[in-house]
């Protein structure tokens, strides 16, 4: 087994005590009595490596000790670090164009072998050592080492003799000679009395408490500087490097150089130590507490794993990607009509995470609508799609697209077969939602009435007296025809004075009564908005006044597995258009969903919307909460999808939070960390939610109807594209797949 390297990535703060619990666990390492009599003690080297101004923290763990135990024991001082485990490489590069120079540490002569004292308050001792090193060039390396080795029982007992101090007890020949040669230091009871100094004393004092920590390591210190340079350079480099590394030890060693130090640095030799406790092994050698260090690279979220009852595939089960340790984190479809909440920032993944789960949803025949106001996830999935899984399913609403010898699929907002006073709310809704800055209760009023009286004609053009006017009827229908109805007074009246429907031809009655500096301002905000996306013919095929044959039925879509696709790029449409479209589609899956509220709950086909920037059109009158609290009993999951809470008004915010009780960050603001902590803790803080790294999560997921505690997962990426998305595309022209037939 090869040696390794443990490189550490401080988490964001750092406890100045937490490396004495590290090297105090760090013991475990000891070989019993037998063993190290056979083979030794191995030994840690704990390691500052500059590489230029950057500084890295790793740990050197020889073959012969397993690499978790080193892992748990950072892992259980510095929570929120992260680790790297790689091959180990010699820290210095050698060759004919490298100085090197270098030393290492003895204890000095006035100390008497006390190297350095444990302060917790002491703060951050590594400044003048990072100062020192983080100052070299981009090609100049340097290194400082750690070297800890647990202390065996002979120095231990050496240490005890020299704690315990000379015997006071004389011996008979002491005592004899002690008659001989009486003088100072003869004490009255015939035992000698020591004479020391106040430093011995304080020696004598200091390894005494050293050993009664029960901690006890050898240590030593070395630091290198490698120059591809004049040896001059190479001589000033390390002697930085030591003046920094002597700021840490303090004054009670000093610095020796080494002729040899490349060859025991890169050879990681143990070399001779001197006895310390781990108080004292921790002042040198810990991860830096300083939060602003720009040399050193902090930890991003740290990993934290699933519990056991999260699923990690089978039938029914979408995976969403793959948690720390290896195993694969689903969701089950029963748990995914508790619908999903996905945030992050631009190319943090969601794209991706979107893109499988769709796949997933269409391989097991769940229906499937998408509202993608980009339109590259639509372009993504269709070249993903198998056709022998499409055909007969797909319907595509695509600008780009003309639909070939068949009509574009309709979208009207109040569809056939829907009850008409839910679909004019919900239009006049959106309109209110979309254009509140123009909007007031008289253009409301004028909206709904026009509406109705649509609704009205289309039902009353079957009991025309003549087929041309069956056909004017039938033409004031649709949104098209609200300009001609409002403005075309002569027309208009031909059919409203006579209506049987008392409320309406009230109305008309007082809307043609208006004078005309009145009329034009009440109409003017309806019609202004109207036209400016009804002059698309896009607008006017899909959802102005499509034939009945070309209209989407979304409720056979989505009781039979249909893949309702609307690619609703805003570059094409303009802001508006796209937002308009893609909120009429969002109502009308919900009234086509709310038709199921007659049939037995076991027979609700399950189907999944995706709304990728669902701020743009989650825009029903209808509480926002109340329409996800009623869809799970109806069976429709939603997948909610946005970059950032100052995308979502306090409306919708609380109810995405409270009724999206799947969440899935990718990494967010430090903003939207703060609020969004409060679902992930404490498994997961407001630091780690804000440094995700790329296409990692975390998830907080519903499993057997109960939420789980949160984790990390990584998601996967897409699968390779098929090349058929020309051909699946085509399935949508060519069949007219879940469209109203004529007469229905």
């Amino acid at each position: 087994m090869g040696c390794k390297y443990i490189a550490i990535e401080a988490p964001p703060e750092v406890d100045a005590k937490a490396a004495v619990l590290a090297w105090r666990q760090l013991l475990a390492i000891t070989h019993g009595r037998w063993r190290r009599w056979w083979s030794g003690q191995e030994h840690l080297i704990w390691e500052y490596r500059f590489t230029g101004a950057a500084l890295s923290v790793r740990v050197w763990v020889p073959g012969t000790i397993a690499v978790s135990q080193v892992t748990h024991a950072l892992d259980a001082a510095w929570p929120g670090a992260a680790y790297t485990v790689t091959d180990a490489e010699p820290p210095l590069p050698t060759g004919e164009a490298v100085t090197i120079e270098g030393g290492v540490f003895i204890p000095a002569r006035h100390a008497l072998g006390l190297p350095l004292v444990a302060d917790a308050a002491a703060g951050e001792v590594l400044r003048g050592l990072v100062a020192a090193g983080a100052a070299g060039r981009q090609t100049e390396r340097a290194v400082v080492q750690i070297v800890a080795r647990p202390a065996s029982s002979r120095a231990v007992r050496r240490a005890a003799k020299v704690a315990a101090g000379p015997r006071t007890g004389g011996s008979f020949i002491g005592e004899v000679l002690d008659l001989v040669t009486p003088g100072a230091g003869h004490h009255p009871t015939g035992n000698r009395k020591p004479v020391e100094s106040n430093r011995v004393t304080l020696h004598r004092k200091a390894v005494a408490e050293r050993l009664a920590t029960g901690s006890l390591w050898t240590m030593q210190v070395r630091y290198a500087a490698a120059v591809t340079g004049p040896k001059e350079v190479a001589i000033a480099r390390a002697r930085d490097l030591a003046a920094g590394t002597a700021a840490v030890l303090g004054g009670a060693w000093r610095r020796r150089p080494s002729r040899r130090i490349a060859e025991a640095v890169n050879a990681w030799a143990a070399g001779s130590g001197l006895l310390v406790s781990a108080d004292e092994l921790a002042v040198a050698a810990h991860v830096p507490s300083d939060t602003v260090m720009p040399a050193l690279a902090r930890a991003g979220a740290r990993p934290v794993a699933p519990v056991a009852a999260l699923l990690g595939g089978g039938r029914g089960v979408k995976t969403l990607g793959q948690a720390l340790g290896g195993q694969r984190i689903g969701l089950a479809a029963r748990d995914a009509r508790q619908h999903v909440h996905v945030i992050g920032s631009t190319g943090s993944g969601k794209s991706t995470l979107l893109l499988n789960m769709m796949l997933a949803d269409i391989r097991d025949k769940r229906a499937v609508v998408l509202i993608d106001p980009k339109g590259d996830l639509v372009n993504d999935l269709l070249d993903r799609l198998d056709p022998a899984e499409t055909t007969g399913r797909l319907v595509l609403i695509d600008p780009d697209r003309t639909g070939g010898t068949h009509p574009r699929p309709g979208l009207p907002p109040i569809a056939p077969g829907t009850d008409p006073e839910v679909a004019i709310d919900h239009l006049v809704g959106i309109c209110r939602r979309l254009w509140e800055r123009h909007w007031g209760p008289r253009a409301n009023d004028i909206l709904q009435q026009s509406l109705r009286t649509q609704v009205y004609l289309s039902a009353k053009a079957s009991e025309a007296r003549t087929t041309d006017e069956a056909k004017d009827m039938a033409d004031l229908a649709g949104l098209t025809a609200l300009p001609i109805l409002l403005t075309n007074k002569h027309l208009r009246q031909r059919y409203t004075a006579a209506m049987d429907d008392d409320n309406l031809r009230e109305f008309w009655t007082w809307f043609d009564s208006l004078p005309p500096s009145t009329s034009a301002p009440a109409v003017g905000p309806v019609l202004a908005r109207l036209r400016s996306v009804l002059g698309r013919s896009f607008v006017r095929e899909t959802i102005g006044a499509p034939p009945a044959a070309a209209s989407i039925d979304l409720g056979a879509a989505l009781d039979n597995g249909g893949i309702v696709l609307a690619r609703l790029p805003k570059g094409t449409l303009g802001e508006d258009t796209a937002k308009l479209v893609g909120s009429i589609l969002f109502a009308r899956v919900w009234q086509s969903v709310l038709a199921r509220q007659g049939i037995p709950e076991e027979r609700r086909r399950d189907c999944v919307m995706y709304v990728d920037e669902c701020q743009n059109f989650m825009n029903l009158p209808d509480t926002v909460g109340d329409v996800l609290a009623e869809a799970r009993a109806l069976r429709l999951s939603t997948v909610l999808a946005h970059q950032h809470l100052g995308q979502l008004d306090r409306e919708l915010e609380s109810a995405i939070s409270s009724n999206c009780r799947n969440k899935v960050f990718f990494t967010i603001s430090p903003e939207d960390a703060r609020r969004l902590s409060a679902h992930t803790a404490p498994n997961l803080t407001e630091h780690d939610l804000a440094h995700l790294g790329g296409y990692t999560a975390a998830a907080r997921l519903v499993s057997g109807g109960v939420e789980q505690p949160a984790c990390t997962l990584t998601t996967f990426g897409p699968p390779d594209p098929r090349g058929d998305a020309a051909s699946v595309a085509a399935q949508a022209d060519r069949f007219p797949a879940f469209r109203y037939r004529s007469g229905t």
